[in-house]
């Protein structure tokens, strides 16, 4: 097979497929629940998808999409979920146990320790 410099460029065009396709497995295998569509079996399902319906050699493309894909994943999953779904919780659990004691306390020093 003859070879020229475009199969071998790097192509933005690709690894935007690859991105979409990427995050579109992870997206459908965590809204269906299959795990086969998440995680390393979906970059590996991306990778072949990319390389078998791009032209020329696209090695880089996918490798790149699945990084990125799985450096967001893991902000969107230990930043945004974890202050929302926990981190929220607990501060306004602390502020209402906060708010109690301070009460209390307020309440005490006013009953037994103000002398007016």
């Amino acid at each position: 097979m003859v070879r020229n410099d475009t199969d071998s460029a790097f192509s933005v065009e690709w690894l935007g497929i690859a991105f979409i396709a990427g995050l579109t497995l992870q997206l459908l295998g965590w809204l269906v629940g299959v795990g086969i569509l998440t995680g390393l079996p979906a970059y590996f399902l991306v990778g072949l998808l990319t390389a078998w319906g791009s032209p020329g050699n696209t090695l880089a493309e996918p490798a790149i999409a699945a990084f990125l894909i799985a450096i967001i994943g893991f902000v969107v999953d230990n930043i945004f979920l974890t202050i929302l779904v926990v981190g929220i919780p607990i501060a306004v659990t602390y502020g209402v146990v906060g708010l109690l004691v301070a009460l209390l306390g307020a309440y005490l020093g006013e009953r037994f320790l103000d002398t007016a």
